[in-house]
């Protein structure tokens, strides 16, 4: 009998401990409001309310910022392709939601409620491996423009620098025409939300002929950095609770200076060069349609509208007395210097002329005729 009491206190224990187990398990695993992509996004960037795409998200970031691009580095893990950020807020921005690019705000994100190990297009072939971001409104055969792609050897593929063995936005055309759309859509059967898995791992291997590693994911705690020690990924990634799309609001956000346009080229990769919607809000002067709307320039803190000054009594202008006129005065005549008499000048003495010696004039002597002399 005491045996019998023994082993079923032994079943209710373990039966105890698996049920608080699956309560950890559930708690981890426990969806989050929709308002925790709005708070904890709030300090690294601007939230903008626009009008077609809502409440979205401008990252504080320079002019050469590149999603899946400038600030992190693909790793092959159990759920496919995944983008291991190096922001605290790259849980977020690229594991759920769109980007778009409009040459007045920058790259934009655009919140979603789906978790996948990544959003982007692949293509491959011709020794090359490309992705780009998938933009608003379109599926997973979403067309992007040809600048948004970034294209690397599948050698480098998994190098944390494998950004800068990129060719830039301007080689894009030679690598799309070298490589073909690749298509290995995987649904997660947890969530039940289909991606594009990317790349197989033996696809890399036969052009490198080197083994690629395979990660787990694990659960992080609480939003940040990914962070990635053995052969585990750790990170944030909860489930969204979609009852509060619309109930969450953003509470430091401002409307749409510009209404954004659809998906543009982004050939920008200077850093120096930004977008200006960015340097406004730097300024404190990002203003739709010339209100006084200012975007957030100091990202930890929260925006909120100025009071006000209460207007203030205009006081009449008191009359300004006039200065008695100062007599001028009078110019004293200066006395003028008499001029001197000049001398004359003495007569000079007038020499007559000599009268001249008459001439005497001899009479011209006569010829007499015939030869004679007259006397």
């Amino acid at each position: 009998m005491k045996k019998k009491l023994s082993i079923l206190m032994s079943i209710a224990l373990l039966a105890l401990l698996s049920l608080a187990g699956s309560r950890k398990a559930y708690a981890q695993d426990a969806s989050v409001s929709y308002q925790t992509f709005y708070d904890d996004l709030s300090p690294y960037g601007q939230w903008v309310s626009d009008p077609q795409y809502g409440n979205v998200w401008v990252p504080n970031e320079s002019g050469d910022f590149r999603p899946y691009g400038s600030d992190g580095y693909w790793v092959m893990t159990d759920y496919g392709n995944t983008w291991v950020s190096t922001e605290p807020w790259g849980w977020a921005a690229y594991h759920y939601g769109r980007w778009t690019y409009d040459p007045y705000y920058g790259w934009i994100w655009i919140p979603g409620y789906e978790w996948a190990p990544a959003w982007v297009s692949w293509r491959f072939g011709g020794g090359y491996c490309g992705w780009a971001p998938l933009g608003p409104g379109g599926g997973l055969d979403y067309a992007c423009p040809n600048s948004w792609w970034v294209f690397v050897g599948p050698q480098y593929l998994y190098d944390h620098d494998a950004y800068h063995h990129w060719g830039g936005p301007r080689s894009n055309g030679t690598y799309i025409a070298r490589t073909q759309i690749m298509r290995n859509d995987y649904v997660n059967s947890k969530t039940n939300v289909r991606y594009n898995f990317g790349p197989r791992a033996d696809a890399i291997t036969a052009v490198t002929h080197q083994p690629v590693k395979v990660y787990h994911v694990a659960q992080e705690a609480r939003p940040g950095k990914a962070a990635v020690s053995g052969n585990i990924v750790s990170m944030y990634h909860p489930a969204v609770n979609r009852s509060t799309v619309n109930s969450a609001r953003p509470k430091n956000a401002i409307p749409a200076p510009q209404a954004i346009s659809t998906p543009h080229e982004n050939n920008t990769l200077s850093a120096s060069k930004q977008p200006a919607f960015k340097a406004q809000a730097q300024n404190n002067t990002a203003a739709p349609n010339g209100g006084n709307h200012r975007a957030n320039a100091n990202p930890g803190q929260q925006h909120t509208a100025a009071p006000r000054p209460a207007p203030q009594p205009q006081q009449r202008p008191q009359p300004q007395s006039r200065p008695a006129p100062q007599p001028q005065p009078r110019p004293q005549p200066q006395p003028q210097p008499r001029p001197q008499p000049q001398p004359r000048p003495m007569p000079q003495p007038q020499q007559r002329p000599q009268p001249m010696p008459p001439q005497r004039q001899e009479a011209p002597r006569q010829e007499a005729p015939h030869g004679g002399e007259r006397r």
